[in-house]
């Protein structure tokens, strides 16, 4: 029995051994097959970006294949899973598909939040700012990100990261702000020249390079630029490359020498087709077009901008192509063309023959409009009297529901600050006598929404006293909007800012900037359209 009951034990502990082995086996099998797939993604990275795209997607695919989680390995992959969100939103966005990058940069930071790799947010959150400037087309909710960027790299001294947040942080500025943008531009070239890596030096002097070119110092833009090329030459960084030849094309044509600019941009656009770069092919062939126009040879000009035109068109940016079909008219070689043609002449004949039927027709009807604008005066004069009282009645009681409305907004607002403040004091005393029963009551208090049911029906009362049909007109559109989007689009009309709306809703600012985003996509909203313009335009 004794003997039984030892072999029982012994093959038990056997078999545990023998599982515990065998997961360890497999933790080490999966780990190499991400580390293969991983080294595969950042070799590809700078020369056949489309394959290190490729690679970064199966990478998270595995990850999330994977049945079970292993402990021992478990934040190994969450931090390779999160890296290869990061990296692909960097992709995607130089591809243009900002809603993509935005996307894929939050997933990237969410499991970084999740799992407490804190010290590695600041280049998320850098990435996060760079596509939501291009979603939102707001620079302000840009630079907030970048600013958090900017705080985590300090809490955990990443000279690195920051000399690039500042570079952003230059750029962001540079729309607005000659003054910051600058000082941010020289604090990142500063610490790249002191700290950074080639790659890094190589980006940074590019940046620096066309922000000087916008303020029109060429002399030292040209010299930062040249820095950038050799860099990006030595470390075989065709994706770089590619872009300091194209910032030369840019630059020799702006100082004069569109000759000289032809050569530089020809030399991007064989890059850019070896490198796959469908997605900015087309504005090397529109800045082609400009510099062939700075020459006069509005042949070639024209032919440029076709293949602009047909390949903005292949990556179905309507939109885009649209506005600037527009700029085909400015060819003058295609204007004198059209002039010396057959058919422009027989149309303008024809023009001209319709211009004489409707010159007699005109005559006609002169006479007929001056007799109704007679009529119309005396009638017209007789109306104004009789509703003249009515519309200033209408106009004083419009007036009223708006002070209405906008007294009670404003109490809304008060009693969210009011609210603020009482979370406050109730944390103070929390402090100070410890969790009591009391106590927890009023945090419950304070934890309720500010808009309640009966404030919303009131706030939707008065403001459809003041915009009465406005959500009636926006339904019969089409834009089935919940009640929750209704109520952002109502803040919306009464122009209050981010911070006021999501004080008086108590949600983050981030929170209404995500509502604003997935309201755009559910609509097909325009990027950079106002959503409360799109709305009442279509």
């Amino acid at each position: 029995m004794r003997c039984s009951l030892f072999i029982i034990a012994f093959f038990s502990m056997f078999s545990f051994a023998m599982g515990q082995q065998k997961s360890e086996n497999q933790d080490t099998q999966d780990s190499i097959e991400v580390e293969k797939l991983y080294s595969l993604a950042k070799e590809n990275s700078d020369r056949k970006p489309y394959k290190a795209k490729k690679y970064l997607y199966e990478i998270v695919q595995y990850i999330d294949s994977l049945v079970v989680p292993r402990k021992s390995k478990n934040n190994y992959f969450n931090k390779i899973k999160a890296d290869a969100y990061h990296f692909l939103s960097y992709y995607e966005r130089r591809e243009h598909n900002f809603d993509e990058a935005a996307i894929l940069a939050q997933k990237s930071i969410d499991i970084k939040l999740a799992h407490g790799l804190d010290s590695l947010l600041a280049i998320s959150y850098h990435q996060k700012a760079k596509a939501w400037i291009s979603v939102l087309n707001s620079m302000e909710d840009g630079i907030k990100q970048l600013e958090k960027a900017e705080q985590v790299a300090k809490k955990y001294k990443q000279t690195g990261q920051l000399l690039e947040i500042y570079s952003s942080l230059g750029s962001a500025y540079g729309a607005s702000d000659t003054i910051n943008s600058m000082r941010y531009y020289n604090k990142s070239i500063r610490l790249v020249d002191s700290i950074g890596t080639d790659y890094q030096k190589a980006a940074m002097y590019a940046n620096y390079a066309a922000i000087l070119r916008r303020f029109k110092d060429y002399k030292s833009s040209l010299s930062y630029l040249q820095k950038a090329i050799v860099l990006h030459k030595k470390n075989n960084n065709k994706i770089g490359l590619e872009s300091g030849l194209y910032a030369l094309g840019i630059y020799y044509t702006d100082v004069g020498q569109p000759l000289k600019g032809i050569t530089y941009l020809k030399q991007a656009i064989d890059l850019c087709v070896a490198l796959k770069s469908e997605a900015v092919i087309p504005f090397r062939y529109l800045e082609l077009s400009r510099s062939y126009e700075a020459i006069g040879n509005y042949k070639e000009s024209y032919a440029a901008y076709l293949e602009y035109h047909k390949l903005l068109e292949k990556r179905n940016d309507v939109e885009e192509a649209k506005k600037l079909a527009k700029l085909e008219t400015a060819f003058v070689y295609e204007k004198e063309k059209v002039r010396d043609s057959i058919k422009f002449v027989s149309e303008k004949r024809e023009l001209a023959l319709i211009n004489e039927s409707e010159t007699a027709k005109k005559q006609l009807y002169l006479i007929l409009l001056i007799t109704a604008i007679m009529g119309g005066l005396v009638i017209g004069y007789l109306i104004r009297r009789i509703y003249k009282n009515k519309a200033i009645a209408v106009a004083e009681e419009l007036e009223k529901n708006k002070q209405e409305l906008e007294d009670f907004t404003k109490q809304l607002i008060e009693k969210s600050n009011a609210q603020e403040a009482l979370t406050r004091e109730l944390e103070e005393l929390k402090s100070e006598f410890g969790e009591k029963e009391s106590i927890k009551n009023l945090q419950e208090l304070t934890a309720t929404k500010i808009l309640t049911k009966e404030d919303w029906y009131t706030f939707r009362e008065k403001f459809t006293n003041v915009h009465p049909g406005f959500f009636n007109t926006l339904n019969r559109k089409g834009f089935e909007l919940t009640q929750s989007e209704e109520r952002l689009i109502a803040m919306e009309k009464l122009r209050l800012d981010t911070k006021q709306i999501a004080s008086i809703l108590a949600i983050s600012e981030d929170s209404v900037m995500m509502n604003r985003y997935r309201l755009r996509k559910k609509i097909n909203a325009p990027k950079g359209a106002p959503i409360l313009e799109y709305l009442e335009k279509n």
